[in-house]
This record gives structure tokens, C-alpha cells and sequence, in this order.
């Protein structure tokens, strides 16, 4: 079980592999975490959006480890962009899982996602929404704060006007669609990059160059990605409900050559996220 720890600025660790839950429905994503946590997991990411923390909350509860053994992330949702609204999805989030704290709050976007990547960047309203997630941070509700799909002048914003750091920011990344620039901007401002959807929800199994590599590691594709993601210095929350996936997922006792690592930084991207394309994070928009 790939076990490897980051401490985030403020001191405080994440271990580098989580459990992604998007598109888990409450009773899924309950089962979801106990059987992650019966394989080795500790790090649990979700959502508002997600509609699952419920679930999630169900799942701590029954999976027979101690609340203070797990990392829980939940994200704002994009929509909420005043002080106001902020808190209170804080605190009905804690309500909804059943939570004294929450050890990773993210904002989830920039925009509301019906405006995502749009000419409205919500500048100052997401200056409005951090300051309610200091203010939580400061009151113990959560432990570390952080981003979710900022570019760099977003996050620039947010430093314009900030008393605490964000500590992470979870954006798209994996082979194929690998934001270089992004990352290392991050790193530098001592922020950890989270990728969500490392395995590109599938996209990226059939990719031949892709396959060749990871035969000559005797791996999975999935593996690979995620590997390559932890070599750039990321963490990863890979989606799965499949308990021979998580397992498989944690197995990541491999190391990547550096020659192979830039063939994989230069696969040509992905174009087409299948089902998953409509979503905005994958170059669509909501139906």
C-alpha cells in the first residue's frame, strides 16, 4: 500500500493517495470508504457538488478506524461566493457528515461552474469566500484550507488579499493534460497540487505510448498515470467504487525513468473525455 506522507505550509499531513467519490451516490460512497479504509486508506476526498457527504460521513463512522486516523477533504461549492454563504456551507457540510472538523476545505472553483472559464473571474468575491474559509481555519472547523481549478492569476488574487496561504490547490492532471507551468508555480509558493481524475476517467487506458510504458514496468496504465503524477511531486485522488481498483491503485512500488517521464509529459492530449465531456473541468458545460 503506497503510504507516503506531505506536510502541507502549515505543518499539517495529507497522505499523497486519497479516494476520489464524484459520482457517488450516498450508499456507494459509504461503501466506498469502508472498503478503502479496509485497504489501506486514509484520505478521503469529496464535495458538496458531489451530494454525497452524507455517505462519506456514514462511511468514517462504520469503517471501524478512529476519525483522527483520516484525512476528509470537502470543497465549497462553486456557486457560493459570499462570506455568508461560505460559512454556512461549512457548517452544513460538518452537519452532514457528522464532523467536529474537516482535515482539507477547497473552494471548488473559481466560477460557478455554469461560467466556468468564462470572462467573469469573480476576483474579488473569491477574496470574500477565502476570507470566510481563514475565519473557519482560525475557529478549528477545518485544518487546512486550499483551491480547486485556479490558474495562477487567481491564485495571485487570493495572495493579493490574504492573512493565510492556500495550502493546496486540486486541479486536472494527468498524463496526457499535464499543466507544467501551473504546477510548478504552485510548488514554488509552497502550495501541493492535488491532481483530480489522474487516470483522465479512463480516457487515457486505451493510448498506446502510453500502454508500451507500462508494460515495461509490468503495470497497469492506471498505475502508471498515477506514479507519474507522484513523481511531479502530486498528490492523487484517483475515483473508484471497485475495491480490487483501490488496491490495485495503491500499488505503486515503482519508480519511472526520467526518459520515460518526458515521453509521457509530451503525449498528445486527450481530445475527447467520452461520457465525461460535457463537464466543464473536461472542456464542456453542464447540461
Amino acid at each position: 500500500m503506497f503510504n507516503e506522507m506531505y506536510k502541507l505550509s502549515n505543518g499539517v499531513e495529507i497522505p499523497l493517495l486519497g479516494l476520489g467519490t464524484w459520482l457517488l451516490d450516498d450508499e456507494q460512497a459509504a461503501q466506498a470508504v469502508r472498503d478503502a479504509v479496509s485497504s489501506g486508506y486514509r484520505h478521503i476526498d469529496t464535495a458538496q457538488a458531489y451530494m454525497n457527504e452524507t455517505g462519506i460521513g456514514e462511511g468514517i463512522r462504520s469503517c471501524g478506524v478512529a476519525r483522527e486516523e483520516l484525512f476528509i477533504t470537502t470543497k465549497v461549492a462553486a456557486e457560493a461566493k459570499t462570506y455568508e454563504e461560505v460559512t454556512e456551507s461549512i457548517d452544513e457540510s460538518l452537519t452532514k457528515m457528522g464532523l467536529d472538523y474537516i482535515d482539507l476545505l477547497i473552494i471548488h472553483s473559481p466560477q460557478p461552474w455554469t461560467e466556468f472559464r468564462e470572462e467573469k473571474r469573480y476576483f474579488e468575491e473569491n477574496k470574500e469566500a477565502w476570507k470566510a474559509m481563514e475565519d473557519a481555519y482560525k475557529a478549528g472547523k477545518v485544518k487546512a484550507i486550499g483551491l480547486s481549478n485556479f490558474l495562477q492569476d487567481d491564485i495571485e488574487n487570493i495572495f493579493s488579499g490574504c492573512e493565510i496561504k492556500p495550502m493546496v490547490n486540486q486541479i486536472l492532471a494527468h498524463v496526457s493534460n499535464t499543466p507544467l507551468e501551473l504546477i510548478e508555480f504552485c510548488q514554488k509558493n509552497g502550495i501541493l497540487v492535488e491532481a483530480y481524475s489522474p487516470i483522465a476517467h479512463g480516457a487515457v487506458l486505451g493510448n498506446e505510448e502510453v500502454k508500451v510504458i507500462a508494460d515495461k514496468y509490468g503495470v497497469s496504465v492506471a498505475q502508471l498515470c498515477l506514479r507519474y503524477d507522484i513523481q511531479l511531486g502530486l498528490a492523487v485522488i484517483p475515483k473508484t467504487a471497485k475495491p480490487n481498483h483501490m488496491k490495485n491503485n495503491a500499488e505503486l512500488d515503482f519508480v519511472i525513468s526520467d526518459a520515460d517521464m518526458e515521453i509521457l509529459k509530451n503525449v498528445e492530449p486527450i481530445q475527447d473525455y467520452g461520457e465525461h465531456s460535457y463537464f466543464p473541468v473536461f472542456g464542456g458545460k453542464l447540461k
